[in-house]
């Protein structure tokens, strides 16, 4: 009505709305893909961490640092354009907010968070001048983005340190620090070793902490590094997707909790609910003449609760298969996810990355890109929060969702997400291409980015890189061959080819134990031999031949690379009042990307320290700093029923 009265009485026809400038909206969708940045703002996972505005509901992301800090970072990569403090304020998404106690970070990085409780103590004692751990690293580097000033070989910067203002070197200060720590439980009446992540408090002079802090600084400015550079190769692969490109971002999200409308009690605090694994990602790809990639979520839905490489394909498959018939000129694949040495960076992924890709999908090239660890947080886990959120809503309306069908039957019919289901048989039939000898990849969780183009050989490098699209010789990537390759010879027998070189596979652990032919053989290659008619009691593990034979262990050699499944350890292993005991151990598993090792632990059934017997139910992650010595493989003895472990010489063991 006074729109009308105002026309009437002006004698205007049509008023016209202000309209915003080309060059402005270029200013506001630059800034809106800044905030959405993963290195800007964290994804949210969870089903009630969304906020709605004008009828758009959109998952939260949180701020990665202060508003100011943010535009300066705008700024500098914006040179040859003018934003404001309050535009940058203005335009920035609704769904993008500040950091609260509420909705606090319980997914940190254990690098950054015991960094800046380190930070906050300083600054907090005047030490410092701020507590801003970005500034802190730029003032001791030319540039965050060059590798070498990141790594401490830069010339010019290698010497610049942090100023610290210290009144009294041996004042005593506390800080925060989150480590794991080991402590010894009874459970069905037996005693258990288990390893908690604690929070606790160290205590030490101002030097000694500032001493901490250089050491931490030379392993996070690395760490940061390693960030940036993902992140920037994730966006590289997809602002500049081709269109027989795909880039798939995959990741397991947190698993559902089967719900009934109505639950007895019994039910619902005891430990028969059901669990629902939902595999999420999404998908880019682009069409001719298009100039934004399309997005496509989806995720596979099962029953089975295994997270391992078989099953990581099982759920990848039908993904796969429908982007062959949806888009059939598509020929290479971008793989990104975090780094789980249990999930996606091992040895069996690796060959299913090299052999599948090829045999089962007819693709022609493959990367698979890690994220830094810590941070591969992202688009993929806003998937599984929104599915779990719709999920829980049609079970408040009196439905009951009590296994994986029913989840997806429900959900597809709700969902614009891409939904499949996969079932157990299917991740059986992808178990049974395993093959058994496969070779570990020395140094896995150095590696941020394998490609290849080659079946059955795989190119890898600490870092990606996307400036031939993932395929160029930048870092001087290696060659690896998840499977030996075999070749029959004339006799028919089945021996290991000249790309199986057994000095290389084990040049990293020669210095230790040098494991003979024989073992190593019947290892990665079928002998034809067989020893089946020797009775069990007299069969005995070959024993080991060492390099050094005046000294059975070696405790200057440990490395985490010589840390493998199978390798025998001693382990320092802390009791809850301080004490340090000493107990032998068997790695099952590398060391992952926390720095930990998965340990089997054994007793003794003597005084001697030379016999020993495994305790099954005894397993836990140790840090790798607490593995003392590597010793020579035991012999296994078996009488009846019973399996022992002989070592030639006694152990330095100090068992509690």
């Amino acid at each position: 009505m006074k729109t009308a009265i105002v026309r009437e009485t002006l004698g205007i026809d049509q008023i016209k709305q202000n309209q915003t400038a080309p060059k402005k909206n270029i200013l506001i969708e630059q800034i809106k893909n800044f905030f959405d940045r993963d290195d800007v703002s964290r994804a949210t996972a969870g089903k009630r961490e969304t906020v709605t505005y004008k009828k758009r509901k959109m998952q939260k992301r949180y701020l990665l640092d202060t508003m100011k800090n943010l535009h300066r970072s705008f700024i500098k990569e914006i040179p040859g354009e003018r934003c404001c403090y309050s535009y940058f304020i203005k335009h920035r998404p609704f769904y993008v907010k500040p950091p609260t106690v509420g909705a606090r970070e319980t997914c940190l990085c254990r690098t950054h968070i015991n960094a800046q409780y380190m930070i906050n103590i300083l600054h907090r004692n005047k030490i410092i001048p701020h507590p801003n751990m970005n500034e802190l690293i730029a003032s001791t580097v030319c540039s965050t983005y060059n590798g070498a000033c990141m790594t401490g070989n830069c010339q010019e910067c290698k010497t610049k340190q942090i100023v610290y203002y210290t009144r009294d070197d041996h004042q005593l200060v506390k800080w925060p620090q989150w480590i794991r720590a080991s402590e010894m439980i009874e459970k069905s009446g037996k005693k258990v070793r288990i390893t908690k992540n604690v929070k606790e408090t160290s205590e030490g002079t101002v030097s000694k902490l500032i001493e901490n802090f250089n050491r931490t600084l030379v392993e996070l400015k690395k760490h940061i590094y390693k960030i940036k550079i993902q992140y920037k190769s994730y966006r590289a692969a997809i602002d500049n997707l081709k269109n027989d490109e795909v880039v798939l971002h995959v990741d397991f999200s947190e698993n559902y909790n089967c719900k009934h409308f109505e639950e007895v009690q019994s039910h619902h605090f005891g430990g028969s609910r059901k669990q629902i694994t939902l595999h999420t990602g999404v998908m880019y790809t682009k069409n001719e003449g298009e100039d934004k990639p399309t997005v496509t979520s989806f995720c596979t839905i099962s029953g089975n609760n295994s997270h391992n490489p078989v099953s990581i394909w099982a759920h990848l498959h039908p993904v796969i298969s429908a982007i062959k018939a949806d888009y059939p000129h598509i020929t290479t694949v971008h793989f990104f996810s975090d780094g789980p040495a249990t999930q996606y960076r091992q040895k069996l992924n690796f060959h299913f990355i090299c052999s599948k890709i090829f045999k089962d999908y007819n693709f022609i090239r493959v990367t698979w890109n890690f994220f830094e660890a810590g941070h591969g947080k992202g688009t993929a886990d806003g998937v599984g929060g929104y599915l779990k959120r719709t999920a829980d809503e049609k079970v408040a309306t009196g439905l009951d969702i009590s296994d994986a069908e029913t989840f997806f039957h429900i959900l597809k019919q709700l969902s614009k997400v891409r939904l499949y289901l996969v079932t157990d048989s299917e991740i059986h039939n992808v178990e049974k291409t395993v093959p058994k000898n496969l070779v570990p990849l020395q140094g896995t969780m150095q590696v941020h980015q394998v490609f290849t183009d080659i079946p059955d050989e795989l190119q890898y490098r600490d870092l990606s890189c996307f400036c031939q699209r993932g395929f160029c010789a930048c870092m001087n990537p290696k060659k690896y061959q998840p499977v030996p390759v075999s070749v029959v010879d004339t006799n028919g027998e089945i021996n290991c080819s000249d790309r199986l070189n057994e000095k290389k596979i084990l040049a990293n652990i020669s210095n230790i134990v040098t494991v003979p032919r024989k073992t190593y053989y019947s290892t990665f290659c079928t002998s034809s031999s067989s020893s089946n008619d020797e009775p069990l009691a007299n069969v005995v593990q070959p024993s080991v031949s060492y390099v050094n034979e005046k000294q059975l262990i070696e405790k200057e050699n440990v490395h985490p690379l010589k840390i493998f499944d199978g390798v025998h350890v001693l382990v320092k292993v802390a009791s809850v009042k301080d004490k340090y005991y000493t107990y032998l151990g068997v790695a099952k598993s590398e060391v992952d990307e926390e720095g930990e090792i998965k340990i089997m632990f054994y007793k003794t059934v003597d005084g001697t320290g030379k016999r020993f017997k495994a305790v099954e139910t005894d397993i836990s992650y140790e840090p790798y700093e607490n593995i003392l010595e590597i010793v020579p493989n035991p012999k296994m003895i078996v009488k009846g029923k019973r399996v022992y472990f002989d070592f030639d010489q006694p152990l330095n063991v100090f068992e509690k």
